[in-house]
């Protein structure tokens, strides 16, 4: 890109501003220190370089395990500015992610600036009709991902998206013959290269420190194992849940077999569930259900394994390191990459998977997981985690 200068008339007249330079903001002093109209030879002008805009809006764990491409993208182009467009919950979320430069909600003042603004490449990695139709609306030299045609119909917006695409249409390709995870087929549908690039969370020092403090005060030290069990899976597809009476006997059967703590964690639509499965064990310890979506991050940091379905609370710990036992039922485990850092538990019955929204079976795919199943998948990953991630400081991968 070339520099976007505009001349300054009247008193200043001479003086340029740098609206490429990274630390120009127009609104308020420039993020280096300079003062005033940006000097002729300024030593701190940095070019923001290649301008990427993402439209991510989704279900919250499928905008977390997205953020994988952000490596990549570095990587590709080290000298470039990352916007991302999400709903408000993925806003809080993906805050203070080093590699993300601009992360904006998706309203209305959002939309009138995007599309005055010119990209060098638009990802669009939705199908719905908003997410799309902002795709097509924005100026961009070239788009990748999905995009919505004039019949309000999605459609693929370049060759290497077809395969991403053509999951969506094909029930068999999607459950039995498809072998990539989600974030390779993602790096394939954008034309990148996937080379097992993470995805991260980033809490922050003051949520780590109030988590600290929540662990402390609930009588765990730093010597404890902690196995979280995160009870909630949404109500999408049917029978995502693992029922509550086996999470009662998974944690009665890890207090009786060790000196591990055992924690609960879930959202709002987990509250009366979590309230019966503490009143049943005594000594669980309750993260509680309405925390914001970092400091669930940085309370789940804290855990050795994470027992859970294919939900979002498996992508958090995912991206804060936290080896996972996930049982899967209606979902398509091959899609969910844990990067050497758990083991999966799956169905035996033959119906799976299936994204049903509805099903009478009985037993369902989720009742087949038996608790000694888990429980021996637990076993064998408690303890292997060191040192605590919740005391590390962020890494940024794609910086070599």
């Amino acid at each position: 890109m070339t520099n976007h200068q505009l001349p300054i008339w009247g008193a200043d007249a001479g003086r340029w501003l740098k609206l490429d330079c990274r630390h120009y903001r127009g609104d308020r002093p420039c993020a280096a220190g300079v003062q005033g109209v940006c000097p002729s030879s300024c030593q701190d002008y940095t070019s923001i370089g290649y301008r990427i805009v993402i439209i991510k809006l989704a279900a919250l764990g499928d905008v977390i395990r997205t953020a994988a491409l952000l490596p990549g993208l570095k990587e590709r182009w080290p000298t470039s500015q990352i916007t991302w467009v999400t709903r408000p919950n993925g806003v809080r979320m993906l805050a203070n992610h080093p590699l993300i430069d601009r992360l904006l909600p998706f309203d209305a003042e959002t939309l009138c600036h995007l599309q005055h603004e010119r990209f060098d490449l638009c990802l669009s990695l939705d199908k719905e009709p908003g997410p799309t139709a902002l795709a097509m609306r924005i100026d961009a030299r070239e788009r990748c991902g999905i995009g919505l045609s004039s019949l309000g119909t999605p459609f693929p917006l370049n060759p290497e998206c077809m395969d991403y695409f053509a999951l969506g249409l094909d029930d068999q390709k999607k459950f039995f013959e498809n072998t990539r995870s989600h974030q390779q087929l993602l790096y394939e549908a954008v034309g990148l290269e996937y080379a097992g690039q993470r995805y991260r969370l980033y809490p922050g020092d003051e949520r780590r420190e109030q988590a600290r403090v929540f662990w402390s005060d609930s009588g765990v030290t730093d010597d404890d194992v902690v196995i979280g069990l995160n009870t909630g899976a949404g109500c999408i597809f049917a029978n995502k849940n693992w029922p509550a009476e086996r999470f009662v006997e998974l944690a009665e059967m890890i207090e009786q077999r060790t000196d591990w703590r055992v924690a609960l964690f879930g959202g709002p639509d987990e509250r009366a569930g979590n309230a019966r499965i503490a009143a049943a064990c005594p000594a669980i310890v309750d993260t509680g259900c309405n925390h914001d979506e970092l400091d669930f991050a940085a309370l789940l940091q804290r855990c050795d394994v994470l027992v859970t379905g294919d939900t979002m609370a498996m992508h958090v710990a995912i991206a804060t390191d936290v080896p996972c036992v996930v049982l899967f039922g209606p979902t398509c485990e091959q899609e969910i990459d844990l990067y050497g850092r758990g083991e999966k538990v799956q169905t035996s019955l033959s119906c799976a998977p299936c994204y049903a929204r509805r099903c009478d079976k009985s037993p369902n795919c989720m009742d087949d997981i038996s608790v000694e199943r888990v429980w021996l998948a637990v076993e064998r990953w408690a303890g292997r985690r060191s040192p605590k991630v919740g005391a590390t400081k962020p890494v940024v991968e794609w910086a070599k």
